[in-house]
């Protein structure tokens, strides 16, 4: 074998090279970063090739013979991991994510490694203290039984994790070019297995499982360097439809007094300003209320994100919070962060709506946007005033989309462009929030 490049147990996988072997200890990498410490000697790059494609592939299967294997310690292990690994009933729940999808399968198989050193690290615990070279000796004990059941209690961690990263990623293919690449993701990687590992973002995310975006119409405006659009008669002789070259001087010239002659129509979408999603985070939002506000916030990040318009999230309750920011410029570490900070928020305090909304008001009034939406999600009474709210919100360009969430309030109704009572905390409520021209 060439420069000393070693093989895949996996069958088909065959030669791992060095761009095969950077992307084993690329997930060595993220492994150890979310276990804050080095992984073991016994966990080698080509170890992470093997358990990759093990996802990756759609039926993997371990290879017949392979030269050394009996002999050579590091070659030993890894057909005992991969077969333990394929032979799992609890594999093929998370293969449903992975199967020919490099980003899940990179997710999962930092996620694997990580619960497999954790747990062959208490099984070694009390078995006397050793260095790295210890480490690797410690595997010639592993019997099959064993490592069969340390195989499936962590592709019990790696399901969770692999449906988040797959729901993160879904979120992402909105971005812009380049934005929501396999390299972008890549470098995100940790801070989404954190996402899955620290915070209710998983069960956020199930409520939106399936959640399909409605179809959204497309405003235009005229402008003269726009898309062609069709036809109509005028004086524009910047739009001038070709055909009106053959027409006689004097028509021509009658024709063009009188607005009459055959021109382009041409049209522009017209930008929008920020999705601006404000959360009622008041200690009567404890429980199915809060989640269900924090899985429209995320659905609405996902029509942001597809329609390439700015997204502000803000959590009140007697005080408003700072806002989160995406925009359709950001990395994926920005859309990261926002889901983070979405599902990280506890329910607890009072109420105050009217400084909410003047401080949301304020964000969109310093960027000077167009026309935006905000969505104010809430189920509490608050007294405020209608003349000085209508003002606010004209002053920033901003229509105001209330959600009272199992309530009512009738200062709120007066100012809003859209006021909906929800009564049960469903999808199909959900899809009607986010529906909105």
């Amino acid at each position: 074998m060439s420069q000393g490049y070693k093989l895949s147990v996996v069958e088909g996988v065959g030669v791992i090279d060095e761009i095969r072997r950077y992307r084993g200890s690329r997930i060595l990498d993220m492994a150890s970063k979310i276990m804050g410490q080095n992984t073991p000697e016994a966990i080698t790059p080509e170890l992470a090739v093997d358990i990759f494609y093990s996802f990756l592939l759609p039926i993997p299967d371990v290879v017949g013979e392979l030269e050394g294997g009996k002999d050579d310690e590091e070659i030993s292990f890894r057909l005992q991991v991969i077969s333990a690994l394929l032979s799992s009933p609890n594999l093929w729940r998370v293969k449903s994510h992975t199967i020919a999808d490099s980003v899940t399968s990179l997710v999962a198989s930092a996620s694997f490694i990580e619960k497999l050193v954790k747990l062959l690290q208490r099984r070694g615990s009390g078995q006397g203290e050793g260095g790295r070279s210890s480490e690797r000796s410690e595997t010639r004990d592993l019997d099959e039984r064993v490592v069969s059941e340390m195989v499936n209690k962590a592709l019990e961690q790696v399901d969770r994790d692999v449906k988040v990263a797959k729901d993160v990623k879904r979120i992402l293919t909105g971005l812009g070019a380049g934005k929501g690449s396999v390299l972008a993701f890549d470098e995100s990687m940790e801070e989404v297995l954190r996402l899955a590992r620290e915070t209710d973002i998983s069960r956020v995310l199930e409520k939106i499982e399936g959640f399909r975006l409605p179809a959204v119409k497309t405003s235009y405006e005229r402008f003269n360097r726009g898309w062609m659009d069709g036809l109509e008669l005028g004086g524009d002789l910047e739009r001038l439809h070709y055909s009106q070259l053959a027409l006689p001087l004097i028509y021509f010239l009658a024709s063009m007094a009188d607005s009459k002659l055959l021109l382009y129509k041409k049209v522009f979408p017209i930008s929008r300003g920020p999705i601006y999603v404000l959360m009622d985070k008041s200690g009567s939002m404890v429980g199915t209320k809060i989640d269900w506000a924090r899985a429209v916030a995320v659905a609405l990040l996902k029509r942001a994100v597809s329609e390439s318009r700015d997204f502000y999230a803000r959590f009140f309750d007697s005080i408003a919070y700072p806002p989160v920011q995406v925009k359709p410029s950001s990395k994926v570490s920005d859309v990261v962060k926002a889901l983070s900070y979405i599902a990280r928020v506890k329910a607890g305090g009072g109420t105050d709506i009217a400084r909410a909304v003047m401080s949301a008001c304020d964000d969109i009034r310093v960027e000077r946007r167009r026309l935006s939406d905000i969505i104010l999600i809430s189920d509490g009474e608050d007294r405020i005033s209608p003349d000085l709210l209508s003002k606010v919100l004209k002053a920033a360009n901003a229509r105001l989309h209330t959600i009272m969430v199992q309530g009512h309030n009738i200062y709120l109704k007066q100012v809003s462009y859209r006021y909906m009572t929800v009564k049960k905390l469903e999808a199909k409520e959900m899809i009607k929030v986010v529906d909105f021209a």
